[in-house]
């Protein structure tokens, strides 16, 4: 028996996990794909807010850090000292044939901070979707058996996150990524000056449970969507992810010393069609206080 965001920390990081593999996960060949690979606005638009170094986490293959590179005049990419947190060696080495070696990478955030100063410019895009969650229902807790079934066992404990301050139906199954909340907390303990600016898909507490009582838990394999008890399924081999609550990013920024400054869909920061792919996609600026 395995609490389930025990479950999916292996499955996406473990020795044999979906991350740490050298098979392909992005394009055509791998089962996703992210907003950069579609078009250069959103380098664009970032590269417009670049203020000191750049810190991006979980830069994927390097497209976006290419893209960003690429959109900066000559003088500017001169300057640029750009910085990338990588956990999984298969995608680091894609990003550094894809980048030329044009950068330097760390194994976690609290390392790059230290290496820039405590000043920079933290960028992220679809990191926290693929952090591990604990799913709740009513007053149980999710488990996995060693058959992959479901089981639900009474909460030992609630983790800190504002879906437990609002009343759902019963039998609403509810994400809280606790594993992010430990991140606020230990790794942005050296950052002093810039902006953090993460994208993701997800919403408030309302928006990513509108007419979802199953939750927002689900996997990828070749480009087709599998909700549970597919996403048990072939631990490894397919990504798994749910959508990220704000709220709780804006919560537990503050209690880390942050303060949010801005909050929008990502086809308004981008000024394009809100009806279109980045509609449920929305990006959060915070700064330290």
């Amino acid at each position: 028996m395995i609490r389930f965001d025990h479950w999916m920390e292996h499955a996406l990081y473990g020795p044999r996990g979906y991350y740490t593999t050298p098979r392909p996960i992005l394009g055509a060949r791998g089962d996703f794909t992210t907003t950069p690979k579609l078009s250069p606005l959103l380098a664009q638009t970032l590269a417009s807010e670049i203020e000191g170094p750049v810190i991006e986490l979980g830069p994927g293959d390097g497209t976006l850090a290419l893209a960003i590179r690429e959109s900066l005049n000559f003088f500017q990419r001169r300057k640029l000292d750009y910085h990338l947190v990588e956990i999984s060696p298969p995608l680091k080495k894609r990003q550094q044939q894809k980048l030329n070696g044009k950068g330097t990478w760390h194994p976690d955030l609290s390392t790059a901070l230290q290496a820039t100063g405590s000043h920079a410019t933290i960028i992220s895009n679809e990191f926290f979707d693929a952090f591990p969650v604990r799913i709740f229902q009513d007053e149980n807790e999710l488990f996995l058996d060693s058959d992959h079934t479901e089981v639900w066992l009474p909460i030992e404990h609630r983790p800190s996150s504002t879906l437990f301050e609002k009343s759902w139906p019963a039998g609403q199954r509810l994400e809280v990524a606790e594993s992010i909340h430990h991140w606020y907390r230990d790794q942005l303990t050296h950052w002093h000056h810039g902006t953090m600016i993460s994208i993701d898909y997800g919403g408030s507490a309302e928006e990513i449970y509108h007419r979802r009582p199953h939750g927002t838990i689900r996997s990828y394999l070749h480009h087709t969507r599998l909700y549970p008890p597919e996403t048990y399924q072939n631990p490894g081999r397919q990504d798994i992810t749910s959508d990220v609550n704000f709220d709780d990013l804006k919560t537990w920024g503050e209690e880390s010393g942050m303060r949010s400054t801005h909050y929008q869909s990502l086809a308004n920061y981008l000024q394009t069609d809100p009806n279109g792919p980045d509609g449920s996609f929305k990006i959060l600026h915070q700064t330290p206080a």
